[in-house]
């Protein structure tokens, strides 16, 4: 069987790991950090449906997989057996029409939908704000701890004969020809018949050198954690942060860079954690270096989800964090081959976990020569090359 290489200790690259190994296949995980490290064990950890008809297989399968392997996991792993609930609440008619549209779509995709008048919303969500105008309850959504799930995809793939490195950077691509032959490190080169680069948003520099420009930016998002002395919500909450989602993130040019005008967008998402704490997201800002800088944007955050849960206000705040998502054009990752021997899997924003498990399928039939579970089509990583939005140039 095949020998493989997976570059990249995130949820994608666990969950590609995992399947390969589970199919028979010779593996290798490198993780520069630990396992987690990145914005897979800094986000809210939250599995819905995603708003694209395309990726909905993917998610679906992703759960179903996520809820087989945490029934006995190997380590201890929160994910909710059945779903929590979202309620989406608008301050302004602008939001009351995203989440109408919200609320469409998800019924659209066989979730039951509820619209809450204003004494059914407060009843089921005494502390929200009277400011809310409009709400709505969709019957979705699991909790998932991400670094736990993260960490049990990767002990699973070496239940199934995998070797998982951490600290272990893949500092180069190497190749014959044409053909990917494994991956330099500093513990030498380890080959491989097929390299899967999954390492997030830092996966486009490590594909540069052989010619292939990938369209994928890094994009910050920002979390509060807070821990207020009673329970104050028991559904996840969410005002038109979708909105956030469905814009394309523009580079930041050298200009803007010079005078400090780099943007960054907030929407809040609110969860109760099962340990009564409450995280607070999201939010999406260009990273243009590895550690934040500033709290403008998590600042920001918390001002829009006190004015949703008032109550939030004198929650003490624990910590505040950051993770970078590999953020593609259109939105939807990029899976599939770049060249013999290379496959890529990133770019899935803010969906990582929702699609982790999906794309560890679709990459493990991909590097064993089997038909892949999902259409490939739109998720080709050379679609915006023949869109004329991007390069591959060999020299």
């Amino acid at each position: 069987m095949a020998d493989v290489v997976v570059v990249g200790g995130g949820i994608i690259g666990a969950a590609c790991a995992y399947e390969l190994a589970r199919s028979g296949a010779s593996v290798t995980l490198l993780e520069k950090d630990e396992l987690a490290a990145g914005a897979s064990g800094r986000n809210l950890g939250f599995v819905d449906l995603p708003r694209d008809q395309d990726l909905i297989p993917l998610a679906r399968a992703s759960l179903e997989r996520y809820l087989e392997v945490t029934a006995e996991p190997p380590v201890p792993v929160h994910v909710d057996r059945d779903p929590i609930g979202t309620l989406t609440a608008a301050l302004d008619e602008g939001g009351v029409d995203a989440i109408r549209l919200e609320a469409e779509q998800a019924e659209a995709n066989g979730v039951r939908v509820e619209h809450l008048d204003s004494d059914a919303s407060r009843e089921l969500e005494p502390e929200l704000s009277p400011e809310v105008l409009e709400t709505w309850l969709l019957h979705a959504g699991h909790r998932v701890d991400p670094a736990a799930l993260t960490v049990c995809l990767a002990h699973l793939a070496r239940r199934h004969s995998a070797t998982i490195r951490h600290h272990l950077p893949a500092r180069k691509l190497i190749s014959n020809g044409d053909r990917v032959t494994g991956v330099v490190t500093d513990d030498g080169i380890v080959g491989a018949d097929t390299v899967v680069v999954a390492a997030g948003p830092w996966s486009t520099a490590l594909v540069r050198p052989l010619g292939i420009s990938l369209p994928v930016a890094g994009a910050r998002g920002w979390l509060v954690h807070l821990s207020p002395t009673r329970p104050l919500i028991r559904h996840w909450i969410e005002g038109a942060a979708r909105l956030l989602f469905r814009e394309h993130l523009d580079p930041v040019t050298g200009n803007a860079f010079a005078s400090g005008q780099i943007p960054h967008d907030v929407g809040p998402m609110i969860q109760p954690s099962p340990d009564g704490s409450v995280l607070a997201g999201t939010s999406r800002e260009p990273a243009l270096t590895t550690e934040p800088f500033g709290l403008e944007a998590p600042r920001r955050l918390m001002q829009q989800s006190i004015r949703i849960v008032p109550a939030l206000a004198d929650a003490p705040v624990l910590a505040t964090w950051s993770g970078v998502r590999p953020m593609s054009p259109d939105e939807r990752p990029l899976i599939g081959w770049l060249g013999d021997g290379l496959l890529v899997a990133t770019g899935h924003g803010s969906e990582g976990v929702i699609l982790g498990a999906g794309t560890g399928m679709q990459v493990a039939a991909l590097a064993l020569g089997e038909d892949p579970p999902f259409d490939p089509t739109p998720l080709d990583p050379t679609r915006f090359e023949k869109e004329g939005a991007w390069t591959t140039q060999r020299s």
